[in-house]
């Protein structure tokens, strides 16, 4: 028989959000890295490349006195902030060199925190609470913890019927995400026009546009377009293709023409490219070989909106938590120190070409301004305020009792706005048992939007995929 005690007993209650920041410093960061590459200055016989990643001991800058090694306890009496510094390389002209670029807050009992691995006498020697177990920061004297978020699951074909002026459609959609950008692609079915029954929505094409002419663009010929379909599904599609038939060529003029309206003729092509490398699709690649992927994905969700629009298929439910994902520390951070560097990459290059004009020595180490990306973090976990406009992302650690503080370590908020009323969104779901306590909610406009985990509840890390592709491949699936 199991009690509520064997959860405490057995396993720490927050746990999870130090595991998710271990993950930023082993992985998450040198995946930002990994992104970038390389920095494309303009200057003659010069190349600056970036290599690995890492992360120093916790330690204070304080002026005069030069970077020291600092306790939480220390952080927290001095209003100093707990972080470590991290240390990039540049391979400048072949030559590695490595530069602190700024300083990262480092989570209390993480791997790289000093307190990891002490017993409970070295513990209140150091001025700690041997039965606190961590999984916040501390900025600027005070502890402040990251909120769960909750979100739709990425790269996932979810289909729904919504009423657009009046009038009842039926929707695929898809929140393609890749390096931290979240674009959103819908498929809709609507009325017979005078252009098709079937449409796509995505970032960088105002408007919609007709579905076989975008797979056209992409790559596809009628007979490959009709191929992804069923028999029962082929006469809507060959309806499509007959109202507006264009060869490859004449889709991807037309695509242009949408993508780059009011430009020059000779950069709608580039503009085309750019629109469908980096907005359709884009979990599925963003080079021209990947368009045919593309095109076909766009089918199988073109498949589900007729299956649902002829009832063969029954509505997805976006509040089944199985559609929903939690994001967490790791992943929180990973998503602040991708913006903040990209700003830094570009002061960078802006640094080392300033340097390049005034016929100074182009040098990587005067050219990093560290307290930018220093900065940018800090007032971000302060304040709350993180990017895409999101706020209350992070929050002064409740500190009334022990399990208050523990609590408030396994909150979960979603993205959703509180105004509004989203009583589907507020409602207690049946795939939460278990999984998020029923009772421990907010009153007033925060009703179900605010929630917290179950005592029982356990959060599983996201796996690549890759590996289990290649397996499956070998045995010949398609």
């Amino acid at each position: 028989m199991i009690r509520t005690s064997d959860f405490v007993t057995r396993e720490d209650l927050t746990d999870f959000q130090i595991e998710s920041f271990d993950w930023l410093i082993d992985h998450g960061l040198q995946e930002v890295i990994d992104d970038k590459l390389s920095l494309d200055i303009e200057i003659d016989n010069y190349s600056l490349e970036l290599g690995k990643i890492r992360v120093g001991i916790p330690q204070v800058n304080e002026s005069g006195q030069g970077a020291e090694s600092r306790m939480p306890f220390e952080c927290r009496l001095r209003n100093l902030t707990y972080s470590a510094p991290l240390l990039l390389e540049f391979i400048e002209n072949g030559e590695p060199v490595e530069v602190e670029v700024g300083h990262l807050p480092v989570m209390l009992r993480s791997k790289i925190c000093l307190l990891n691995g002490m017993s409970d006498r070295e513990l209140i020697e150091a001025g700690e609470d041997p039965e606190d177990r961590g999984g916040y920061f501390i900025i600027n004297g005070t502890e402040r913890s990251l909120i769960i978020v909750e979100d739709l699951a990425p790269n996932r074909i979810l289909t729904t019927n919504e009423t657009i002026t009046g009038k009842d459609i039926t929707i695929a959609k898809v929140f393609s995400v890749r390096q931290g950008f979240r674009s959103r692609v819908t498929v809709e079915k609507r009325e017979s026009t005078g252009s098709g029954t079937l449409f796509v929505t995505f970032p960088g094409i105002p408007n919609r546009i007709s579905l076989t002419i975008l797979m056209k663009a992409l790559g596809l010929s009628t007979n490959d377009i009709i191929d992804v379909f069923d028999d029962e599904e082929k006469p809507e599609i060959m309806l499509n293709l007959e109202l507006k038939d264009l060869s490859q060529a004449e889709a991807f003029e037309y695509l242009g023409k949408r993508a780059g309206a009011g430009h020059a003729k000779q950069y709608q092509a580039t503009r085309a490219n750019q629109v469908v490398n980096n907005f359709l699709l884009p979990h599925l690649g963003n080079t021209e070989k990947d368009w045919k992927r593309k095109a076909i994905y766009l089918g199988v969700m073109s498949k589900k909106v007729l299956e649902l629009d002829s009832g063969k298929r029954k509505l997805d439910d976006k509040d089944h938590y199985s559609n929903k994902r939690l994001r967490m520390s790791g992943d929180l951070m990973q998503e602040l120190v991708r913006v903040s560097f990209n700003k830094i990459a570009r002061d960078i290059k802006y640094q080392l070409e300033k340097q390049n004009a005034r016929h100074r020595m182009v040098n990587i180490k005067t050219a990093v301004r560290s307290n930018n990306l220093t900065e940018s973090i800090s007032y971000a976990l302060a304040t709350g305020n993180w990017t895409g406009g999101r706020s209350g992302v992070s929050q002064v650690l409740d500190r009334t009792n022990h399990l208050s503080a523990v609590a408030h370590r396994r909150r979960v908020s979603s993205l959703l706005s509180r105004s509004h009323p989203h009583f589907e969104a507020r409602d207690l779901h049946a795939t939460q048992w278990g999984r998020l306590c029923p009772n421990e909610t907010p009153e007033g406009q925060n009703c179900g939007l605010v929630k917290n985990l179950a005592i029982g509840a356990r959060i599983s890390a996201d796996e690549d995929e890759k590996p289990l592709e290649k397996y499956i491949t070998e045995y010949g699936v398609e």
